[in-house]
């Protein structure tokens, strides 16, 4: 059996994101679909997804680096692993790359023809792509809507204090409702963008 950090071109202390990556870059040079339906590719296919299997699980790596011999390794994929498997391996990788880019506000036909690059088939990547944005504009609003009421009421107390006793020369507690009352106001407006918008806040 080769060794799984040969087939992803990585050191064997390479950082989760570097065998990640590499396992993009290799799924989509090898994907049966960039292929013609080669049967070297498919194998090829099903070997960086066995590969990436075990070294994206921490303690799957974990006992992969702690095997007494080369060649030795045995968690119950080996032979067994199948193209069935590398394609659910190959989609949840694509699903989690188009969360990352939706989480930054692209646009879902641009996260689609990312995914199309990387030999996703167009019809299945459309629809995570639809699917993924639908989601996160869904969780964004649904976080907008505390976050807009608890901006209301910072802006009608602010409000309130400041008409009360910004009368005596401001003062203390006017300062303080004035305070409260732009702070409100900034957030308010804040909510009510990523609840009409559904876009995530910059990070």
């Amino acid at each position: 059996m080769s060794d799984y950090y040969q087939l992803l071109n990585v050191a064997k202390d390479a950082t989760d994101d570097e065998i990640r990556t590499n396992y993009r870059r290799l799924a989509m040079q090898w994907h049966p679909d960039r292929n013609n339906g080669s049967k070297e590719a498919e194998e090829k296919f099903k070997e960086i997804s066995e590969a990436y299997s075990v070294l994206s699980d921490p303690s799957k790596r974990q006992a992969y680096d702690a095997r007494p011999l080369e060649g030795t390794w045995n968690a119950g994929w080996g032979s067994s692993f199948t193209p069935e498997q590398a394609t659910y391996m190959f989609l949840n990788e694509m699903y989690k790359l188009a969360t990352e880019m939706t989480m930054h506000n692209v646009k879902w036909n641009e996260i689609a023809r990312a995914l199309i690059d990387r030999g996703c088939p167009e019809s299945v990547a459309r629809s995570i792509a639809k699917q993924i944005e639908t989601r996160r504009k869904a969780m964004i609003r649904s976080g907008a809507k505390p976050y807009f009421w608890r901006s209301a009421v910072s802006v009608f107390f602010g409000l309130m204090v400041f008409t009360i006793f910004g009368g005596f020369g401001l003062g203390i507690l006017g300062f303080v409702g004035l305070c409260l009352f732009l702070s409100g106001a900034y957030n308010l407006f804040r909510a009510l963008y990523f609840f009409v918008t559904g876009n995530a806040p910059r990070s």
